[in-house]
């Protein structure tokens, strides 16, 4: 059984956890509720921390003489300092993390599309951002695994965004061994992994462990190309080269009518009839069958644990960019 790292996600403390919503209920996720076991939790409520009380008057971004302040309409009190100043700190608190889960729509915490008013009431929407405490998580955390609530309810966000956690947790406590043949291990195990992402960056971070800087350098260099590699967000196709890669290792060993059979289940998936888990689950069974320890550790096998998998049969727009800020 693969032994997987526990990664530290920072979650809205109103989803599944704390009744800190403006209106005093908690918010059921269900990724957050699954995967509680498998994660350690730092839970935050921005609105809550500088002392705006449950239940609340609900805030707003306004937007004053071209700048964007936090409103609380009914008491007309400007919070933005209290707010900047309260992210400032909790950022600098922080310890290392692997991710972030955020309620979406709320003017503080929300990652995209959240309203900005011309006005403190009875005002029309001028633009659409982030929230206030999302924006500066943002800028301190770019390229990180960060997604809301919502957008967790789409298999294909949701697969993506477990697979990154997951490897950046890995990743962490890889970099706390300060040794070149754990980050090795770590980049061979995820050989194909990252393949199926960027054939282009993995080819760079090859280069980077035949680096002979120092250890330190190295795995500075290598996190920041690994973290440009996981904003890409494998397709079909790269999926597709990364799988016949693996089956080439077993290609001699199987029957005629063996190969036959996967090019037919490797159609399958091209015309979305199957989902890429099916692919993975006949490359389990010949790494098992042929007692190939190199594939059977390839985290492209099994990313993430089990139990937090979707039960689908087909991914639904699969080819879809869901990461462009207007999704």
């Amino acid at each position: 059984m693969t032994k997987f790292p526990k990664p530290v996600v920072v979650v809205s403390a109103c989803l599944e956890f704390e009744k800190v919503r403006y209106d005093g209920q908690v918010i059921p996720c269900k990724i957050v509720r699954d995967r509680e076991p498998f994660v350690e939790c730092i839970k935050v409520c921005p609105e809550f921390a500088i002392g705006l009380g449950v239940p609340r008057d609900p805030i707003r971004i306004v937007k004053i003489g071209g700048e964007k302040r936090l409103i609380q309409p009914k008491t007309k009190e400007d919070i933005t300092e209290k707010m900047n100043s309260f992210t400032t700190g909790f950022i600098k608190s922080l310890p290392e993390v692997d991710g972030f889960i955020f309620k979406s729509k709320s003017p503080t915490i929300g990652l995209r599309d959240i309203k900005v008013y011309a006005g403190i009431e009875k005002s029309q929407v001028i633009e659409r951002s982030s929230g206030f405490f999302a924006d500066q998580i943002l800028q301190a955390f770019p390229d990180y695994p960060m997604e809301e609530d919502d957008r967790l309810r789409n298999a294909t966000i949701r697969d993506n965004f477990l697979v990154e956690l997951f490897a950046f947790a890995d990743f962490r406590q890889t970099k706390y061994k300060h040794s070149s043949e754990a980050l090795r291990e770590f980049h061979e195990n995820n050989r194909f992994l990252f393949g199926s992402y960027s054939t282009e960056l993995l080819t760079e971070l090859d280069t980077l462990l035949k680096d002979k800087k120092d250890i330190e350098t190295v795995l500075g260099e290598y996190s920041a190309v690994l973290k440009k590699l996981l904003t890409q967000h494998p397709r079909s196709d790269s999926r597709i080269h990364a799988v016949l890669q693996i089956f080439n290792r077993f290609s001699e060993k199987v029957s005629n009518k063996e190969q036959t059979f996967f090019a037919s289940v490797i159609e399958e998936y091209k015309q979305n009839k199957i989902c890429f888990l099916g692919l993975l689950e006949i490359l389990k069974s010949y790494a098992l069958r042929f007692e190939d320890e190199y594939i059977e550790n390839q985290t492209l096998l099994e990313p993430y644990p089990k139990e937090l998998e979707l039960m689908v049969t087909v991914e639904p727009d699969r080819e879809r960019d869901y990461w462009k800020s207007e999704y």
